[in-house]
Protein backbone atom coordinates (compact mmCIF):
# COMPACT_ATOMS: atom_id res chain seq x y z
CA UNK A 1 0.00 0.00 0.00
CA UNK A 2 2.99 2.41 1.02
CA UNK A 3 4.20 1.70 -2.77
CA UNK A 4 0.43 2.82 -4.42
CA UNK A 5 0.62 5.96 -2.27
CA UNK A 6 4.35 6.89 -3.36
CA UNK A 7 3.47 5.90 -6.71
CA UNK A 8 -0.05 8.14 -6.89
CA UNK A 9 2.03 11.07 -4.80
CA UNK A 10 4.44 11.15 -8.39
CA UNK A 11 1.85 10.46 -10.63
CA UNK A 12 -0.37 13.54 -9.34
CA UNK A 13 2.34 15.97 -8.92
CA UNK A 14 4.60 14.95 -12.16
CA UNK A 15 1.31 15.97 -13.88
CA UNK A 16 0.88 19.14 -12.28
CA UNK A 17 4.18 20.61 -12.25
CA UNK A 18 3.64 20.64 -16.05
CA UNK A 19 0.43 22.67 -15.62
CA UNK A 20 0.21 26.65 -16.42
CA UNK A 21 1.89 28.99 -14.12
CA UNK A 22 1.33 26.46 -11.14
CA UNK A 23 4.19 24.66 -10.10
CA UNK A 24 2.89 22.43 -7.69
CA UNK A 25 -0.03 21.93 -5.18
CA UNK A 26 -0.98 20.90 -1.63
CA UNK A 27 -3.91 20.23 -0.03
CA UNK A 28 -5.36 18.42 3.58
CA UNK A 29 -8.38 16.09 3.03
CA UNK A 30 -9.91 19.04 5.53
CA UNK A 31 -10.14 21.63 2.90
CA UNK A 32 -12.34 19.52 0.36
CA UNK A 33 -16.13 19.64 0.96
CA UNK A 34 -17.80 16.62 0.90
CA UNK A 35 -20.57 16.21 -1.31
CA UNK A 36 -22.89 12.76 -2.52
CA UNK A 37 -22.36 11.38 -5.99
CA UNK A 38 -22.69 7.73 -7.33
CA UNK A 39 -25.91 7.76 -6.19
CA UNK A 40 -24.88 7.47 -2.47
CA UNK A 41 -21.06 7.68 -2.07
CA UNK A 42 -19.66 10.80 -0.11
CA UNK A 43 -17.20 12.43 -2.12
CA UNK A 44 -14.65 14.65 -1.50
CA UNK A 45 -12.75 15.83 -4.70
CA UNK A 46 -9.30 16.22 -3.91
CA UNK A 47 -7.61 17.24 -6.91
CA UNK A 48 -10.07 18.66 -9.62
CA UNK A 49 -9.04 20.46 -12.67
CA UNK A 50 -12.81 22.60 -11.99
CA UNK A 51 -11.82 23.41 -8.19
CA UNK A 52 -8.09 23.42 -8.39
CA UNK A 53 -6.48 25.74 -11.56
CA UNK A 54 -4.36 22.11 -12.59
CA UNK A 55 -5.47 20.03 -15.03
CA UNK A 56 -3.36 16.45 -14.95
CA UNK A 57 -5.94 14.97 -17.44
CA UNK A 58 -7.60 13.37 -14.40
CA UNK A 59 -9.65 13.98 -11.12
CA UNK A 60 -9.02 12.28 -7.66
CA UNK A 61 -11.68 11.67 -5.08
CA UNK A 62 -11.49 10.55 -1.74
CA UNK A 63 -14.72 8.38 -1.38
CA UNK A 64 -16.77 6.99 1.71
CA UNK A 65 -19.46 4.50 1.53
CA UNK A 66 -20.84 4.39 4.98
CA UNK A 67 -21.82 0.84 6.80
CA UNK A 68 -25.22 -0.63 5.84
CA UNK A 69 -25.39 1.77 3.05
CA UNK A 70 -25.51 1.30 -1.38
CA UNK A 71 -25.59 3.08 -3.56
CA UNK A 72 -27.90 3.49 -6.59
CA UNK A 73 -26.75 1.85 -10.02
CA UNK A 74 -24.62 4.30 -12.39
CA UNK A 75 -22.43 5.00 -14.69
CA UNK A 76 -19.60 7.19 -16.49
CA UNK A 77 -20.48 7.86 -20.10
CA UNK A 78 -16.77 9.73 -20.83
CA UNK A 79 -14.36 8.43 -17.92
CA UNK A 80 -12.50 5.28 -17.51
CA UNK A 81 -12.00 5.16 -13.27
CA UNK A 82 -9.34 3.32 -10.85
CA UNK A 83 -10.60 2.82 -6.84
CA UNK A 84 -7.91 2.21 -4.46
CA UNK A 85 -9.47 0.47 -1.48
CA UNK A 86 -7.92 2.57 1.69
CA UNK A 87 -10.20 0.58 4.05
CA UNK A 88 -13.06 -1.86 4.91
CA UNK A 89 -15.13 -3.80 2.82
CA UNK A 90 -17.74 -3.58 0.17
CA UNK A 91 -18.92 -5.47 -2.63
CA UNK A 92 -18.91 -3.49 -5.78
CA UNK A 93 -20.95 -4.45 -9.16
CA UNK A 94 -19.87 -4.21 -11.92
CA UNK A 95 -21.77 -5.05 -15.24
CA UNK A 96 -22.52 -8.08 -13.89
CA UNK A 97 -19.84 -9.41 -11.76
CA UNK A 98 -19.41 -8.82 -7.87
CA UNK A 99 -15.84 -8.01 -6.79
CA UNK A 100 -15.47 -8.50 -2.83
CA UNK A 101 -13.39 -5.27 -2.47
CA UNK A 102 -10.65 -4.86 -0.01
CA UNK A 103 -7.98 -2.69 1.39
CA UNK A 104 -4.95 -2.53 -1.07
CA UNK A 105 -7.18 -3.85 -3.95
CA UNK A 106 -6.95 -2.04 -7.36
CA UNK A 107 -10.21 -2.25 -9.36
CA UNK A 108 -10.41 -0.69 -12.83
CA UNK A 109 -13.84 0.22 -14.28
CA UNK A 110 -14.17 1.30 -17.80
CA UNK A 111 -16.77 4.20 -19.21
CA UNK A 112 -19.90 3.79 -19.98
CA UNK A 113 -20.11 0.24 -17.87
CA UNK A 114 -23.36 0.07 -14.68
CA UNK A 115 -21.62 -0.31 -11.74
CA UNK A 116 -23.15 0.06 -7.67
CA UNK A 117 -21.48 -0.92 -4.30
CA UNK A 118 -22.95 -2.17 -0.99
CA UNK A 119 -21.34 -1.98 2.28
CA UNK A 120 -22.93 -4.42 4.41
CA UNK A 121 -20.35 -4.03 7.06
CA UNK A 122 -20.25 -2.39 10.68
CA UNK A 123 -17.29 -0.27 9.06
CA UNK A 124 -17.08 2.63 6.84
CA UNK A 125 -15.61 1.40 3.05
CA UNK A 126 -12.85 4.32 1.98
CA UNK A 127 -11.55 4.55 -1.46
CA UNK A 128 -9.35 6.69 -3.68
CA UNK A 129 -10.92 7.19 -6.88
CA UNK A 130 -8.86 8.53 -10.25
CA UNK A 131 -10.96 8.99 -13.04
CA UNK A 132 -9.39 10.03 -16.52
CA UNK A 133 -10.34 11.97 -17.82
CA UNK A 134 -11.67 13.90 -15.30
CA UNK A 135 -15.35 13.13 -13.52
CA UNK A 136 -17.80 16.03 -14.41
CA UNK A 137 -21.22 15.25 -13.06
CA UNK A 138 -22.60 15.62 -16.69
CA UNK A 139 -21.59 12.31 -17.55
CA UNK A 140 -22.95 10.71 -14.86
CA UNK A 141 -26.10 8.45 -15.25
CA UNK A 142 -27.77 7.33 -12.07
CA UNK A 143 -30.63 4.82 -12.62
CA UNK A 144 -33.67 5.22 -9.63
Amino acid sequence: MKRFFIFLFILLFASVVHAKNIDYLVKELSQCPSKVYGGGFLVKEVIHPKNDGVNPGFSTAYIVLKSHKKTEPHKLSNSNQVFFVIKGKAKIHIGNKVINAKPNMAIYINKNVWQWAENDTDNDFVFLCIVSPPWYKKEEVVKK
